[in-house]
């Protein structure tokens, strides 16, 4: 009986390892992703979109700075844990969707300033700090081990 205890007591120490060692992971992960994007630039948001079922997104141009539209692609195929990681999603205008959980607190002509160094994302209105918040928390992902979430 006591085996059997040493046994279960090993298998759940052994699980808890796992999991934070993975949690730990995907972090790192993200933290790598991020800080290679090689981003660091300033926009203007165009227009607000508002989802039905909350958050929305910006539709933003470039207005100074470098980001090169492929970076995300390119790190996409490096990736472990994840399926993929998106943050910015370009369109054929030259123009890109930034997915954000507040887009009622934001409005077109507002500034953003990005810079994937720092992990920097924030946006300004009248040169005043409206969101100060960080890319790895604004990128929209899919781990590799969520067979139940759709693609």
């Amino acid at each position: 009986m006591k085996n059997w205890i040493v046994v279960i007591c090993v298998l759940m120490l052994l699980a808890v390892r796992a999991i934070f060692k993975t949690e730990n992971e995907i972090e790192s992960e993200i933290q790598f992703y991020v800080h290679n994007l090689n981003y660091n630039f300033t926009a203007k948001v165009d227009s607000v979109i508002l989802l039905k079922k909350g958050g929305g997104y910006l539709i933003c141009k470039i207005t100074s700075g470098r980001c090169n539209e492929s970076t995300e692609d390119s790190l996409n195929h490096h990736l472990i844990n994840f399926k993929r990681i998106r943050f910015l999603h370009f369109k054929p205008s030259g123009q890109f969707l930034i997915v954000t959980g507040q887009p009622d607190k934001l409005r077109p002509r507002d500034s953003i300033v990005i810079n994937s160094e720092e992990d920097k994302f924030h946006i300004f209105r009248n040169g005043l700090n409206i969101l100060k918040t960080k890319i790895s928390l604004c990128t929209r992902h899919k781990v590799s081990f969520a067979f139940w979430i759709k693609d």
